[in-house]
């Protein structure tokens, strides 16, 4: 049993980190494995689009023609059994770069023959499970930034196979984690019990 946190943030935050810290910590007293992708950290090309990628039939993703590190991510994603999945926006009228690369991307998990119109995922039951979590500075709670953010980071769930449990989007706080720690539990709790594992 294996949970992968994929983070995506842009910018680095002590406040992501010490969430991330609090809810590997969480796991790790439950004693589930649990690893951290931060791809900020990783040599990742921005998709050509040349859709090699995409040709081949098949259930799994299709490594890039690029030999990039993101060949090894996808080895990693794949290994999970379920995912933390982070990102942060912190302009109103600009994406999160990061994400927005690594997004793209995973039009690996996508079978998309020349001539089809629309490309068909690779991943059509979505037999893993997500947590979504927002770190957004925008301020305007529920403004489009966090619906937008929301929507990308589901459909990074849905490509690489797994079924969003749950989403929150956090802002800063004085004291963010006496701000969200139940929150946080409640999110990790609805990952365990998907892996058919119960906090005590």
């Amino acid at each position: 049993m294996v949970i992968k946190f994929i983070d995506c943030t842009e910018t680095h935050h002590n406040d992501m980190d010490k969430i991330i810290s609090f809810l590997s910590n969480y796991f790790d007293t439950l004693g589930v494995k649990n690893y951290r992708l931060k791809l900020s950290e990783l040599q990742i090309v921005k998709c050509t689009q040349c859709r090699c990628c995409t040709q081949r039939d098949s259930c799994e993703p299709v490594k890039c023609v690029f030999k990039d590190e993101m060949n090894d991510a996808i080895d990693e994603i794949e290994e999970a059994d379920a995912y933390v999945i982070l990102a942060d926006r912190n302009n109103l009228f600009s994406k999160n770069k990061i994400h927005d690369k690594f997004s793209e991307r995973l039009v690996a998990y996508h079978y998309w023959p020349y001539g089809q119109v629309q490309s068909t995922p690779r991943k059509i039951s979505l037999e893993k499970t997500s947590i979504l979590i927002n770190y957004n500075t925008t301020k305007y709670f529920m403004n489009h930034s966090f619906i937008t953010s929301k929507i990308n980071m589901e459909r990074t769930s849905s490509s690489i196979g797994a079924k969003v449990l749950d989403w929150l989007p956090i802002t800063p706080k004085k004291d963010l984690l006496a701000s969200y720690d139940k929150r946080l539990k409640e999110m990790a709790d609805k990952l365990l019990i998907s892996l058919g594992k119960k906090a005590s």
